[in-house]
């Protein structure tokens, strides 16, 4: 085996053993199999060594310390069943190699009770809490998993009907090529900013390219963009999507992109841990603020609220104007470097990291 081979061997083992852990520790073992009473035999006996060690420095040391996280790890990962398993053997090896005397007097063998005692409550209730926790984590997964399933489902149902509805359009407007390329591009435009909504959790997105999946089907010229380039974990960018594409959409049908000459001005900065995202239409018919809140406000708090972020409306006669904010706490994952400020660009041009 080459050497080069072997270095790309050596990397896709380390990721089935880091995938192995990971689903080991997402999805545990099955509860009740020999596999969880293996698991936890040995998480009882890592505990027993644990306690050797410590036992040459520390003879005083508590005798049923270090069982405690064997019970946990045992039922978190091994079931209830695996839990107990673990107690009892804790049990055993803590009176057999710290506590040998089976005929001790009265009182010291009350004061063994007593711990004894003590110990199965304390590693009780560890096992019920975990096998709470356990059954909780592990419905949650599988509806994550089934809610991934599903969505990946649609997303494959609409690309195929996406590409029913281009061979249609190709077809019929074989002999209009202008009209056939601006609806094809305005489909691709709608696809894009839907593909934004199923991102996995640990990908990140430029805000940009939100921008640019939700107005580019609008055209260059109508709209304005400036602002620091900011990348946002799936669960920001997924909010400012179904955000932008309610403000985009009201303004396409009531709003300043409803005539010709109307024109969007979006603008983003970041204040500490906060982004903060200007929308501001002039150009379009006037407008009147509503008589009641509708879908698309109730939409927006919904979505900010997990974020701590405020949305603020002001409807103008020139056009609306509305003013974003949300926090973004941890720079490590939303992976904002230093941003810089740039000079308004045409939205889907390349995007810079």
């Amino acid at each position: 085996m080459s050497v080069r081979s072997q270095s790309t061997a050596s990397p896709n083992r380390e990721t089935r053993n880091r995938e192995a852990l990971n689903r080991l520790l997402r999805w545990g073992l099955r509860p009740g199999s020999v596999a969880a009473m293996i698991f936890a035999v040995c998480c009882v006996m890592v505990a027993l060594g644990v306690r050797l060690l410590f036992w040459l420095f520390r003879p005083d040391l508590a005798i049923f310390a270090t069982y405690y996280p064997a019970v946990l790890l045992a039922t978190v990962i091994g079931g209830w069943r695996a839990g107990m398993v673990a107690q009892v053997l804790g049990g055993i090896a803590a009176w057999l190699f710290f506590d040998p005397s089976f005929t001790p007097p009265a009182q010291a063998f009350g004061d063994q009770i007593g711990d004894f005692a003590l110990y199965g409550l304390s590693s009780g209730l560890i096992i019920l809490a975990c096998e709470h926790y356990r059954r909780l984590i592990r419905r949650l997964d599988e509806e994550e998993h089934y809610r991934r399933l599903v969505v990946d489902e649609l997303k494959h149902r609409l690309r195929n009907k996406l590409a029913v509805v281009h061979a249609i359009l190709r077809h019929e407007l074989r002999g209009h090529e202008d009209i056939r390329t601006g609806i094809l591009d305005r489909l691709k435009a709608l696809a894009a900013a839907d593909e934004l909504l199923t991102r996995p959790d640990w990908e990140v997105v430029d805000i940009r390219e939100i921008l640019s999946a939700e107005l580019s089907q609008y055209g260059e010229r109508r709209i304005s963009a400036q602002g620091d380039h900011v990348r946002l974990p799936a669960k920001h960018a997924a909010t400012l999507t179904l955000i932008f594409h309610e403000l985009a959409t009201n303004a396409a049908k009531h709003g300043a992109l409803k005539l010709p000459g109307g024109q969007v001005s979006i603008s983003w900065g970041l204040e500490a841990d906060t982004l903060k995202i200007e929308w501001i239409e002039s150009g379009g018919p006037p407008v009147s603020a509503p008589q009641g809140r509708g879908f698309g406000t109730g939409l927006f708090r919904r979505a900010l609220d997990p974020f701590h972020g405020t949305i603020a409306t002001t409807f103008a006669p020139a056009g609306i104007r509305c003013e974003i904010s949300l926090d973004i706490t941890d720079r490590s994952k939303t992976g904002i470097g230093a941003a810089m400020p740039v000079m308004p660009e045409r939205l889907w041009g390349e995007h810079t990291a």
